[in-house]
């Protein structure tokens, strides 16, 4: 071979070998850079777990408040039972009180209907008795 050729051979290995250093730092750089974004990985799966965990909170904490609701949900058609019922019991309380009001109301008629039927009698009978009186005392006259 000659020596050309052979100085040529060698500026090639030269470059290969210099490609190849290269590459190998590249490949290093990028193992770097993939062990950080594996560390990165790691980090969001480790906020992940902790989002889950305060989502499963959050479920338990939803889940709670579902409960209270369908309790007061419960008091409140409750509640409205006893109105309902206690609207009843006034309407009867207030019906009862009415007709004993008013049969009250029409017995004291019946009585001053029965008072003034017997004053007008008693009126009658007083005029009847006093046109007597007045007819006996012109006959006691007149005798």
């Amino acid at each position: 071979m000659s020596t050309e050729r052979f100085d040529r051979l060698e500026n090639q290995l030269t470059q290969v070998i210099q490609s190849i250093g290269m590459m190998q730092q590249h490949v290093a750089g990028i193992e770097q850079k993939v062990a950080g974004i594996e560390q990165k990985v790691a980090g969001i799966e480790q906020k992940v777990a902790g989002i889950e965990q305060k989502v499963s909170g959050i479920e338990q904490n939803v889940s709670g408040i579902e409960q209270k609701v369908a309790g007061i949900e419960q008091n409140v058609n409750a509640a409205r039972e006893d109105i309902a019922s206690l609207r009843h019991r006034i309407d009867s309380v207030e019906g009862a009180v009415s007709v004993v009001i008013r049969s009250t109301f029409t017995a004291h008629q019946n009585f001053v209907d029965d008072l003034n039927f017997d004053l007008l009698a008693n009126e009658r009978k007083t005029r009847r008795l006093s046109r007597r009186v007045a007819r006996l005392e012109r006959q006691d006259l007149d005798d």
